[in-house]
């Protein structure tokens, strides 16, 4: 059988969807491989980022409700003055109001791809104690200013979550504001 499949039959693929092919011309095309999951075509990647500047010894805390099973790809933050701890924590006890809603962002905003509602909400303020972390960075920018570097740090390690609640908290250390930058990415299943 396979002595008479000529050229043209062998480029064809009969049967294989002209969407897995990068062209129609025989001799160049190839099976597409994108860079980026099937989350991402699919519009169920998101992302988010917070500014700050924390005063010394203080905690800003970022309460998080994911309404299904996600998986947070990037957690990270970057520092520009001071020092801080970003902690990922599940349980403990919250006080106060968290009413600064962060922006939750599609990590796929061309035009062909779906739109699908973020399962994940994001807001600041509010208090925060206890709890398990699950998750720490530790960041250390240097102060004052004029001896200050950018110094980032970020967890690109896959961790799934159920649906619940979570805490982030920035938490400035010693006796210089901590001044930053939080950013966060995820996928939602499907």
């Amino acid at each position: 059988m396979l002595g008479a499949i000529v050229a043209a039959d062998w480029y064809t693929l009969p049967g294989t969807p002209s969407d897995m092919l990068t062209s129609e011309r025989q001799g160049t095309r190839r099976l597409k491989t994108d860079v980026g999951s099937t989350a991402f075509y699919e519009g169920r990647e998101f992302y988010t980022f917070r500014q700050f500047d924390i005063a010394p010894d203080a905690t800003e805390v970022i309460k998080v409700i994911a309404s299904g099973d996600t998986i947070v790809q990037t957690f990270g933050a970057v520092l520009i003055l001071g020092e801080c701890s970003v902690e990922l924590v599940v349980g403990g006890t919250e006080g106060g109001t968290f009413s600064t809603p962060l922006p939750i962002l599609p990590a796929n905003g061309m035009s062909e791809a779906p739109t699908v509602s973020a399962n994940v909400t994001m807001a600041a303020g509010g208090t925060h104690t206890g709890g398990t972390v699950v998750d720490v960075l530790l960041l250390n920018a240097g102060s004052p200013a004029a001896q200050a570097n950018e110094i980032s740090a970020s967890e690109e390690l896959p961790l799934g979550f159920p649906a619940g609640t979570y805490y982030i908290r920035i938490n400035s250390i010693n006796t210089a504001d901590a001044e930053g930058l939080f950013r966060a990415r995820w996928e939602q299943r499907a």
